[in-house]
């Protein structure tokens, strides 16, 4: 983990609220117990995935640790500051843990035993990425000008368990979707990148207009593959 890209998301927290993809709800659905009730969206960031549980009917606990990214959370959610290696909830407490976007900046062992500590039995820990479908054309061009490594050509190719100190073994889904985009979106997009958020502004600068240059006028659709795993407590 880079600490500098782990705590580098405030900066652009707006461009992050407004143009990161939602999750599919099916892709939710599959990393959560069929008895659900109370679920912990953990490293919630600006509520993406929060607002997905919210809507499913779930009593919501989002724990986010950067004060501008939290201050996005849907306000139906309990949302607390904390982190994923001291979860400030109670334990025993929630039915499922869910991560979107944000368990490869933990650090895995001491948030696997905080996460363990939370969830009552028979729960779940579900992780998921959205990553972009860069299979071919342009979207296959912009992954390779940021340097995304969220992009599933990475995902179809590397080692790609999550963490090996897993309650039970993980099970693992791919869900397609598209998010409705134009130009601005998706340079305020890749903004919100850590990978660009910590360069030098001027580089930064020449890295977004070249993003602008790629992608198609008008309105889009954006291609993304939501990567879900789930693994259940015995």
């Amino acid at each position: 983990m880079d600490p500098r890209r782990a705590l580098s998301f405030g900066a652009q927290a707006q461009a992050y609220a407004a143009a990161r993809p939602t999750y599919p709800v099916d892709a939710v659905r599959f990393v959560l117990p069929v008895h659900a009730r109370r679920v912990l969206d953990l490293g919630a960031g600006t509520g993406k995935l929060t607002s997905v549980l919210l809507d499913l009917g779930l009593d919501v606990v989002a724990v986010e640790p950067d004060d501008e990214m939290r201050a996005h959370v849907d306000p139906r959610a309990v949302v607390l500051k904390g982190t994923a290696e001291d979860i400030p909830v109670e334990a025993g407490s929630v039915d499922a843990v869910v991560v979107g976007q944000a368990w490869h900046w933990f650090d895995r062992d001491a948030a696997m035993a905080s996460v363990r500590r939370v969830v009552r039995r028979g729960g779940t820990l579900g992780l998921l990425w959205n990553l972009l479908d860069d299979s071919d054309g342009w979207p296959r061009e912009l992954a390779e000008h940021i340097g995304m490594e969220d992009r599933l050509s990475f995902a179809q190719t590397a080692d790609n368990s999550p963490y090996d100190g897993a309650p039970g073994p993980w099970r693992r889904q791919l869900f397609h979707h598209e998010q409705a985009a134009d130009p601005d979106v998706v340079v305020a997009n890749m903004a919100s990148r850590s990978v660009v958020i910590v360069l030098p502004d001027a580089e930064r600068a020449i890295r977004l207009d070249r993003v602008r240059e790629l992608v198609p006028s008008g309105d889009f659709a954006l291609p993304w593959v939501t990567d879900a795993w789930v693994s259940h407590f015995s």
